[in-house]
């Protein structure tokens, strides 16, 4: 069976990029808490280093994401040639992967959805300065004609919104920064990033075992196991078909439209079989109660 694939060290690289930035960010917002507002003609220089560090963020997740998701997609290629007992070793394995224009197209299409979606982020980020800082400016007008009109305590109102009481302690949590993913689910920043990243890679991975695999004439795969707790439980152990090929066997299309398994951050991989005869006994037995329950869960 192919391991489980371990990303942290990758995903906590890209996790430092944000973190980096969005505490740069924070730290230039933070002037206007110091001051008490913002003149607009300082306004515009603002934004520009923070832009600057946007696009910084969005050079270094592009290189992030050509490097590591080809990383993962190649790992799975050898790891499926060493599971079906076609090398010796890993690095034999490696060493015998042929990146054929099928894999090629399919990496290049993950990097372009990862980016993509790492990018909203990003534009968020963007959208939620923008508009923090043209509110700073215009609150701080107000606040200049509410003094030219004597109107001390509103003018108090406006600074304390603007300082520590209100600006800073808004700017020290991501929530502002919140983003609705495709599916319209909220997240902070960093959150966000991660759960990308995670399904990303997981995807990458399983889309390396199914391009090798459909390259050596294999269709059907073994679901990992690792006691999930949610819906996904139901799935591992599954054989399925991985290229809908094998007539009686769920397929991974199939099952990932559900959205049961094979979601966001969902962890489970799979390992193929080149034939079911080849699983021992009590594998071969689990798929079959598997397949049971497995039918059951689609029809609710």
């Amino acid at each position: 069976m192919i391991p489980k694939p371990v990303y942290e060290r990758d995903v906590k690289r890209l996790m430092s990029y944000y973190k980096k930035a969005f505490a740069e960010i924070v730290e230039r917002l933070k002037v206007i808490s110091a001051s008490g507002g913002l003149e607009k003609a300082y306004a515009e220089s603002l934004l520009s280093q923070i832009m600057v560090i946007l696009r910084d963020l969005d050079g270094a997740t592009k290189s992030w994401c050509e490097a590591v998701i080809k990383e993962s997609f190649t790992e799975a290629q050898a790891q499926t040639i060493l599971t079906l007992g076609d090398a010796t070793s890993i690095s034999e394995a490696a060493s015998s992967i042929s990146f054929s224009m099928l894999a090629r197209e399919r990496v290049d299409a993950l990097i372009s959805d990862t980016y993509t979606d790492l990018l909203m982020a990003t534009q968020n980020t963007e959208r939620k300065v923008k508009q923090l800082v043209r509110t700073a400016v215009s609150e701080t007008l107000r606040q200049k004609a509410l003094e030219q009109m004597g109107r001390q305590s509103m003018k108090k109102t406006i600074v304390d919104d603007l300082t520590q009481k209100g600006l800073s302690a808004k700017l020290n949590s991501e929530a502002w920064v919140g983003i609705v993913d495709r599916a319209g689910r909220r997240w902070n920043l960093s959150t966000y990033a991660e759960m990308v990243v995670r399904t990303k890679l997981t995807q990458a991975h399983i889309e390396g075992t199914r391009v090798e695999t459909l390259e050596r004439g294999v269709d059907l795969a073994v679901v990992s196991s690792h006691g999930a707790k949610d819906a996904c439980r139901t799935f591992e152990g599954l054989v399925i078909s991985l290229h809908g090929l094998t007539p009686g066997y769920l397929t991974y299309d199939q099952l990932r439209s559900t959205g049961k398994i094979f979601h966001p951050n969902c962890q489970h991989h799979v390992s193929p079989v080149r034939d079911m005869g080849l699983l021992p006994e009590r594998l071969r037995e689990k798929h079959r109660e598997k397949a049971i329950e497995a039918q059951k869960a689609l029809r609710n």
